[in-house]
């Protein structure tokens, strides 16, 4: 029995000694072989257990590096860090020419050239060769929204500096509080600006021929003009305020500029009046200031000449009034009648009616005057009485015999 165990144990040390050979063989590279005096495998070739490549922070991996110390960790984090810089040295190490070259590149060019030129050839149309219905059409094809933006960015311009521009002022010189209609004026006004800026930055692209269907400034377009629709209710809220107010300022500012006019046409004539005679001696020291004021004396003469016009209107005008008012009067005035003549017949002639009283049109005819009077007397009796109703057919049993599940009756209350 001892020689049959000691022949067993001699089999299992042989089978694992087999075992460890293979082992060591099934760790060496493909690429190198392994060297012999080497303990450790080489860093390209793969492990045999799986538990060393599944390591994670849950679990109780988490509570055994947590037992750890921070010197054990940033041990680790470095050697990480060593063998990464390790392995892309290596890899920059394995790269040859041709991973630098372009043939890859040359050949997607030369692919796409293949298909542009087999799409056609591009015919260029002469833009200036066709007439002006058909250059418009041709324009609505390509950009129908250009049109619109166009007219959009002229009536905001105007509207900018028609009516905001003076609401503004009005807010600065406080005729308008301060409170929500001032900020909503000036995010209107803000909002407007926005608008123009990228409707006229669509304009420079559409001018140097640059593809604007996918390009950023469409999106903000179209969101300022939802955000303008929406304002859109406000406006109509306030636009009788809004109305008022730019009465009230143009009003005033024609005044003003009425003043203006007047005084600078009073300096003008004054001016002229009070020419110096002996003017010759003051030419040469006055010569520089004369440049100067070359433009406002041309500005003076213009409004001077604007004034003069309209009070020549305002003579015109009360001259017609004036001659109109004369040929009323003579109108209204009877000719003086001639003695040898026959006088014309008259109204009092023609009707003879005499001293007959006034008498209304109905009472010419007795018999629609009685059936009106009928009329209105049977309005007042439904005042007074109820009217009677009649039943219109009464009860003369079933046609076609009684069904039971037909109900014709109905509920008092």
């Amino acid at each position: 029995e001892e020689d049959e165990n000691g022949e067993d144990e001699e089999g299992e040390e042989d089978e694992n000694d087999i075992e460890d050979e293979e082992g060591d063989l099934s760790m060496e590279s493909d690429l190198e072989e392994r060297h012999p005096e080497a303990k450790l495998p080489h860093e390209l070739s793969w492990g045999q257990r799986k538990q060393h490549y599944y390591d994670t922070d849950y679990g109780t991996d988490a509570q055994a590096k947590g037992k750890r110390s921070q010197q054990e960790i940033d041990a680790e984090e470095e050697e990480e860090e060593q063998e990464a810089q390790v392995i892309q040295r290596r890899l920059v190490r394995d790269l040859g020419e041709d991973d630098y070259g372009l043939d890859m590149i040359q050949g997607y060019l030369a692919e796409q050239q293949k298909t542009h030129d087999s799409k056609g050839q591009k015919i260029d149309k002469d833009l200036q060769a066709l007439s002006k219905k058909e250059q418009l059409k041709l324009l609505k094809q390509e950009s129908p929204e250009l049109l619109q933006l166009m007219e959009d960015f002229e009536v905001k311009l105007m509207e900018i500096k028609d009516e905001l521009h003076p609401l503004l002022q009005m807010v600065r010189d406080g005729t308008i509080p301060q409170g929500k209609g001032s900020r909503y004026l000036q995010t209107k006004y803000h909002l407007y600006l926005n608008y123009c800026a990228n409707i006229s930055f669509y304009l420079v692209l559409k001018s140097k021929r640059m593809p604007v269907h996918s390009h950023p400034v469409i999106e903000r377009l179209v969101a300022y003009r939802n955000i303008i629709n929406d304002l859109a209710v406000i406006d109509q809220k306030l636009s009788s305020q809004v109305r008022m107010l730019l009465r009230n300022y143009y009003d005033k500012k024609e005044e003003k500029l009425r003043k203006e006019n007047k005084f600078s046409v009073f300096l003008t004539m004054g001016g002229k009046k009070n020419k110096p005679k002996h003017a010759s001696a003051a030419v040469n020291g006055q010569a520089a200031a004369a440049a100067e004021s070359s433009d406002e004396s041309e500005l003076d003469e213009e409004a001077a000449l604007k004034y003069y016009k309209m009070m020549e209107e305002k003579l015109a005008l009360k001259r017609k009034r004036a001659g109109d008012e004369d040929v009323l009067e003579e109108a209204a005035v009877p000719e003086a009648e001639d003695p040898s003549k026959k006088r014309g017949v008259t109204y009092q002639m023609i009707k003879n009616k005499g001293l007959t009283p006034k008498r209304r049109k109905i009472d010419r005819n007795p018999r629609v005057k009685h059936r009106e009077k009928f009329r209105r007397a049977k309005i007042r009796r439904k005042g007074q009485v109820r009217e009677v109703r009649r039943e219109l057919h009464r009860y003369a049993g079933e046609l076609s015999g009684i069904r039971a599940g037909v109900k014709k009756s109905r509920k008092l209350k």
